[in-house]
């Protein structure tokens, strides 16, 4: 038994829609002599068709008003709710096609319901009447390198979805105004409304756009269009007051919107300049103020290495212990070719402000995470998109690895002890048979001056004397047979290598030449030859 094609069922739907218009029904004649009226025609309103709907959530509700268009403006072409479902089902392309394509083949109830019908596909393919990220974008929303007309569709554009009141939506959307638009519209309060205040920014955008184009070879006019200098300088003893326009503000701060609004100056109430380019103000007085520089600081980073099973790339870590957890860019996890999961919940990232950034939505990993030369980890990392940083390490990262580190080199000084255990896995462990017997002493030297109690066994009681500390530092006797060793004139003298000492040698010969020179054992000597001085170990740990 052949299926029948849904898409000649759908056409055949049309065509009989098309074909069964309603006949016009000839009115009964009242009597002879009365004229029988004909029905007028229908006539229908031309009526583009929609653009084809691939199930893109932004575009839903603008589908749905075409297609409630075209049924409006044509209802003799769809008599019945099943013509018009069809009408809005040959409408759609892509996977809103494929949505449609196992209703309508199965004769699904809602097709035969244009009401039931349309909520469906709002429930489908639509986004909620209180969405949340339209007040993120509003917040997020600036005019840039845009003109105002398109900074204020795309504002009115958030607006109908907000559900924000008139008040906050004027802040939000004068904040998101060029600082120079923001400064001349200063003057206008709030009570104006949001379409007027709107309206002046367009109206102020565009002729201060002629006028620059008009100007533009102009340093004096474009000089005027800069943003003032924000210094404070000081009051002036008196203020020359312009008598011509002394009746048009009654208050201060009348006269400051009127200056605003007209660009004069504040000083001498011109037009064509601001204060700081004023030509009769008096200059300011030299006084020493020290203000304090900020200098733009590095961020405190670390390079690491990252592995993937087909590629190795060498990046910079940004160690934020703010953060709440570790991320990787999203440029960099494309880079890498990385292969993400979903997380379980969706994690909405603030500025230390409090603002949202953005939302994270992936997890990438494991991936092979070496930091230095030995410190190695299996790692996953949440993608960040358009973050700066390639990688950001967070506290729990520090918390886990605790690591002791050199805030002015931004080094890695120390690991945390439970790092041995784990991170570094390849490092050969020394194997000793004796490796739990060896003695730890602390390192001296003996003196002859010392009193020492040695206990000397019986069968060597007869060489006592040569057991005594006192006759044991003295030196024998000249004997004949001394030589003495006499340096050829004119020859160099040889050199020995300089060996480095550790804190406790350099102690110990240090004690020893004191006490080898109180003994007089050696003098003081300017003589570039020397001999070697080396320490040998005795059975108690000592040199």
């Amino acid at each position: 038994m052949s299926t029948p094609d849904p898409v000649s069922e759908l056409v055949e739907a049309l065509h009989r829609a098309l074909i069964n218009t309603p006949a016009a029904t000839p009115p009964a004649a009242t009597s002879a002599s009365t004229a029988t009226s004909p029905s007028p025609p229908v006539i229908a309103s031309p009526v583009a068709t929609p653009v084809p709907f691939s199930g893109l959530a932004e575009d839903c509700n603008g589908f749905l008003l075409q297609c409630s268009l075209a049924l409006e403006m044509q209802p003799h072409l769809y008599p019945d709710d099943r013509a018009k479902v069809a009408f809005i089902i040959s409408g759609l392309d892509g996977k809103a096609l494929r949505w449609a394509e196992p209703i309508w083949t199965q004769n699904n109830p809602i097709v035969t319901s244009l009401s039931s019908f349309i909520e469906h596909f709002k429930e489908v393919f639509g986004t909620p009447a209180w969405d949340s990220s339209v007040g993120e974008r509003l917040c997020r929303l600036k005019q840039g390198v845009m003109t105002v007309s398109d900074y204020a569709l795309q504002f009115w554009t958030l607006v109908a979805a907000s559900g924000w009141n008139e008040q906050a939506l004027i802040t939000t959307y004068r904040q998101g105004l060029d600082p120079r638009i923001r400064l001349h519209l200063a003057a206008y309060e709030d009570s104006i409304g949001l379409e007027k205040f709107i309206q002046l920014s367009i109206r102020f955008a565009t002729r201060m756009q002629l006028c620059l184009e008009e100007h533009q070879d102009q340093p004096l006019f474009i000089a005027t269009l800069r943003r003032p200098e924000l210094v404070s300088h000081p009051e002036p003893a008196s203020e020359p007051m312009n008598l011509e326009h002394s009746g048009l503000a009654t208050t201060e701060q009348q006269r400051e919107r009127r200056r605003l609004t007209q660009n004069r100056c504040f000083y001498c109430d011109r037009s064509g300049h601001y204060i700081a380019e004023c030509p009769i103000h008096p200059a300011r007085s030299m006084v020493s103020v020290l203000l304090p520089v900020l200098n733009k600081m590095k961020p405190l980073t670390i390079v690491v290495c990252l592995t993937t099973t087909d590629l190795c790339l060498s990046a910079h870590a940004l160690l934020d212990s703010g953060s709440a957890g570790n991320f990787i860019s999203g440029t960099l996890c494309r880079q890498l070719r990385l292969k993400t999961t979903t997380t379980p919940k969706v994690y909405q990232v603030h500025a230390v402000t409090g603002k949202p950034l953005r939302k994270v939505r992936h997890l990438a990993g494991p991936l092979h995470l070496q930091v230095g030369a030995l410190h190695t980890e299996e790692i996953y990392l949440l993608v960040l998109e358009d973050s700066t940083a390639d990688i950001v390490l967070g506290r729990h990262w520090l918390e886990q690895h605790d690591p002791i580190l050199s805030w002015k080199t931004g080094e890695i000084l120390k690991w945390g002890e439970q790092c041995f255990g784990g991170c570094f896995p390849n490092l050969p462990i020394p194997e000793s048979p004796c490796l739990h017997k060896v003695p730890v002493h602390a390192m001296s030297v003996e003196s002859p001056l010392e009193a020492r109690t040695t206990n000397i066994p019986a069968c060597y009681s007869c060489f006592q004397d040569v057991f005594c500390p006192s006759k044991a530092s003295k030196l024998p006797p000249h004997r004949p047979w001394d030589c003495a060793i006499d340096l050829i004139p004119g020859e160099p003298v040889p050199k020995g290598r300089i060996c480095s000492l550790s804190i406790s040698e350099e102690k110990a010969m240090k004690e020893y030449i004191k006490e080898a020179l109180s003994q007089g054992y050696i003098r003081p000597s300017t003589s570039p030859a020397a001999s070697s001085f080396f320490f040998v170990a005795k059975k108690d740990g000592g040199l």
